[in-house]
């Protein structure tokens, strides 16, 4: 059996887990093409084989240990791999699993850390570790033990602001762990566990939503936008619209209403959690114009000059790169294309003018 295997885009998770219970260690991978620290960490993960050789890390007076089966999950190649990343747990790009004989020991939550090939060999020592001592190995030390409730990057407490009002100060600033507490927090969000994530659910009607635009988008409403873009983007039948950060997939669901079947409308979001639910509430609704995308806003998976309007619902100010977000939307636009974005704006001792406090200045 290969060191590492890329697999199949038909591959579903029955079957991943039949084969993972043959296996005395299977770290799984989960990567996007479209993430760009995926790249590198994949040419480590194929050179990380020699690790395991006499004279490699990994390779002590134990042997190896517990060379692994190292399997990639490409999220972005099919939509059964995106539901394997998402029903195994692996809903951050990148993200990991060790497994043992079927049995998950290990994996990149647990260490809240920022993935890489560094990372991921201390924690495969750990699980070797750990298993050489339940065999009464005296040859190498345990791994030790982790019960946090919400992993952190190292160096950051748990009253940072990123999951409680409190400790700003000591807020991550690596823009790679604010992408991946972003996406763990909506993650959490969409799935009701670990408390739901950061944001709390606010009445859509507060947010300028109608009675009518409520009822028509049933169930794919979580309540987490800032304003209601959809009021005033003015998007007309046939047009091809982009909605950034698009979640369980409201404002795509109104929009797909507007452009009708000549048109098209395409939701973007770097949470497998959330592509899965907006594709099922597609399915539910058999929305043919719609298309649900994963990928980050700051590198969109979208063509040259191909759209009309972007719209986006309080996910911007999210970004670390919003400079990058701007580029990719005018990237993606149509010559003469718009944009409608309700987000939130902090600019400390600068006074709003008169004229930016109208509902719809507020909202853009």
């Amino acid at each position: 059996m290969p060191f590492l295997t890329h697999l199949s885009p038909s591959t579903t998770t029955s079957s991943l887990r039949e084969r993972l219970s043959s296996n005395p260690t299977t770290l799984i991978v989960a990567t996007a093409s479209f993430n760009p620290a995926c790249r590198p960490l994949l040419s480590q993960l194929a050179a990380l084989e020699k690790e395991y050789m006499w004279g490699g890390s990994l390779h002590d007076c134990c042997g190896p240990q517990d060379k692994p089966i190292v399997w990639i999950v490409e999220t972005d190649k099919s939509d059964e791999l995106e539901e394997v990343a998402v029903e195994l747990g692996l809903g951050e790009i990148p993200s990991y699993q060790i497994y043992k004989r079927g049995v998950l020991v290990d994996s990149s939550s647990k260490a809240g850390t920022r993935v890489t090939i560094d990372g991921i060999q201390e924690r495969l020592k750990r699980a070797a570790a750990a298993a050489n001592k339940s065999n009464n190995s005296s040859c190498c030390q345990a791994a030790p033990t982790e019960n946090s409730c919400c992993p952190l990057p190292k160096g950051v407490n748990s009253n940072a602001a990123v999951c409680c009002p409190d400790g700003d100060k000591d807020a991550p600033s690596d823009p790679s762990t604010i992408l991946r507490l972003v996406q763990q927090s909506y993650a959490n969000t969409v799935n009701k566990s670990n408390g739901g994530g950061c944001c709390v659910s606010v009445n859509p009607e507060l947010l300028g939503y109608s009675q009518e635009q409520i009822d028509s988008a049933s169930g794919a409403n979580l309540g987490l936008g800032c304003g209601n873009p959809m009021s005033f983007a003015n998007i007309g039948e046939g047009e091809t619209v982009v909605d950034l950060g698009s979640g369980a997939g409201v404002d795509c669901f109104l929009a797909s209403e507007k452009v009708g079947q000549g048109g098209q409308v395409i939701g973007v979001d770097m949470t497998p959690d959330m592509i899965y639910t907006a594709r099922r509430h597609a399915s539910e609704r058999k929305c043919r114009n719609v298309d649900f995308r994963l990928g980050e806003i700051e590198h969109l998976p979208i063509a040259d000059s191909t759209v009309d309007c972007v719209i986006s619902n309080c996910v911007i100010n999210l970004s670390p790169d919003k400079q990058q977000v701007f580029r990719e939307i005018y990237r993606i636009l149509k010559p003469g294309g718009r944009v409608a974005i309700s987000d939130v704006v902090i600019r400390p001792s600068k006074i709003i003018p008169n004229r930016l406090k109208t509902a719809e200045a507020l909202a853009c």
